[in-house]
């Protein structure tokens, strides 16, 4: 393999995830990136005194794959668990509660007796099935791929933690609404058990950077086309062909979509898959300004779709526990509808919106803003409608060694950042692999 040319399509996680193990294997490996810096939609900025996250907001000590690169990139001692104080949205309240104690969400008056009662034994049956699997590789839930869980999680845990804790959960991290998402997302977040959000000081971002330091990455490489040839692949890159034995296309979707040449009917569907688009506008506040008692020490606020507002989730920058700063910054996500209907709007009038509706929870907090920013992400996270993660397995499971082209990115795997990381590394491993087996 030290004589193998690989070229990798892609910056993002995924990407340097496949290009720094198949560097360490020994082959000579090229990264293209259209952009100007690596880590796709891990973005790190400094805002309002703070290195404040704009991508990945909620990384987890569930993670298998990253913590690993951490390691390799001296960054873990950076590494920090957050609060386990989140809230979740019923009517016009917000009820704290405690991720490692599933039990507050009835001790906080959220719950009833019976609702909670009816959440405990359906999320115990799922999580006892789901125990041992890795939450990150998201072919391995193809079994429980076999219904949709709006209507699994109503008729197995009831209608108001479906729409109130589910619903929540998955429309606040990933964006999009319950209906069309398959009971495999849900058993994938099952899995993670009581895992701890992390925070690296400095900023995630300092992970792609760390690793694109040690590869050889071009940036401004806007890739056109790549297709397979007798005994090796060539990328159309900037106007010019570069050459190369094989390459791992670790793009979103879309742009996959539009440059692979030829795709088999299997790369076809998945490249077919949909993304929810998000909003995320940080409000940077003034230093006297606190938060009300019951959201002290709460990192993040996951509201309830089904309630009608606009915002995804919330966090709060005092809930990661890292010192600094010239005051709270307040992060908000928006929705995927939300975001969509807010696409063309100037961003001082979507900031304006959703100040207004979190006077509802900070009802002083139109005068205490000094600063803002806004990222729009309009491909944010994939969606996981029912059959995608059958997909993959299958993909998986019949992709010959013969294949120069192998996929790898979000679209692939469990859609969280360290699922894109399983699928760089699950490219890495099929490519040696399969070249071991030829030679």
């Amino acid at each position: 393999m030290n004589k193998e040319k690989i070229i990798v399509i892609g910056a993002g996680i995924a990407g340097l995830s496949a290009a720094w193990r198949l560097q360490e294997a020994g082959c000579h490996v090229t990264v293209l990136e259209a952009g100007q810096r690596p880590g796709g939609r891990i973005k790190s900025i400094d805002f309002h005194g703070h290195q404040i996250e704009c991508g990945a907001q909620f990384p987890s000590s569930g993670y298998r794959y990253i913590p690993p690169l951490l390691k390799e990139m001296g960054l873990w001692s950076r590494v920090r668990a957050l609060s386990a104080l989140a809230a979740f949205q019923r009517g016009n309240h917000l009820y704290r509660v405690h991720a490692r104690r599933p039990w507050t969400l009835f001790t906080s008056g959220m719950l009833g007796g019976a609702e909670a009662w009816r959440l405990a034994r359906g999320a115990a049956g799922l999580s006892w099935r789901a125990r041992g699997i890795d939450p990150s590789c998201y072919a391995a839930f193809s079994a429980f791929d076999d219904a949709d869980a709006e209507h699994w999680c109503r008729d197995n845990m009831g209608q108001t933690a479906a729409s109130h804790v589910i619903e929540s959960t998955v429309h606040g991290l990933y964006f999009h609404r319950l209906a069309g998402t398959s009971k495999a997302l849900i058993a994938a977040i099952m899995a993670f058990g009581g895992a701890d959000t992390l925070a690296i000081a400095g900023g995630w971002q300092a992970l792609p950077e760390a690793l694109a330091a040690m590869l050889d990455v071009s940036y401004g490489a806007t890739v056109e086309r790549v297709e397979e040839l007798p005994g090796g692949i060539r990328v159309l890159v900037n106007g010019e062909y570069l050459h190369g034995s094989a390459a791992v296309l670790a793009t979103p979707a879309h742009r996959a979509q539009a440059i692979l040449a030829a795709p088999t009917a299997v790369e076809a569907r998945l490249l077919s898959v949909k993304y929810a688009a998000t909003i995320h506008i940080a409000l940077g506040l003034a230093p006297t300004w606190r938060l009300p008692a019951n959201l002290r020490g709460v990192y993040g606020c996951l509201l309830a779709p089904s309630e009608g507002g606009r915002i995804a989730a919330l966090t709060f920058e005092s809930g990661r526990g890292l010192a600094g700063g010239a005051g709270e910054v307040i992060s908000v996500m928006l929705g995927h509808q939300a975001s969509i209907n807010a696409a063309d709007q100037p961003d001082d009038t979507t900031v304006r919106e959703v100040v207004t509706e979190l006077a509802a929870w900070l009802p002083d907090l139109s005068g205490a803003i000094v600063a803002t920013h806004v990222q729009r992400w309009p491909a944010a996270e994939p969606l996981s409608p029912t059959g995608r993660a059958k997909a993959v397995a299958g993909y998986r499971a019949t992709l010959s060694d013969a294949r120069r082209i192998v996929l790898a990115g979000d679209y692939l795997g469990s859609p969280w950042t360290d699922g894109a990381a399983e699928t760089g590394h699950w490219a890495a491993r099929h490519l040696l692999a399969g070249r071991t087996s030829s030679s």
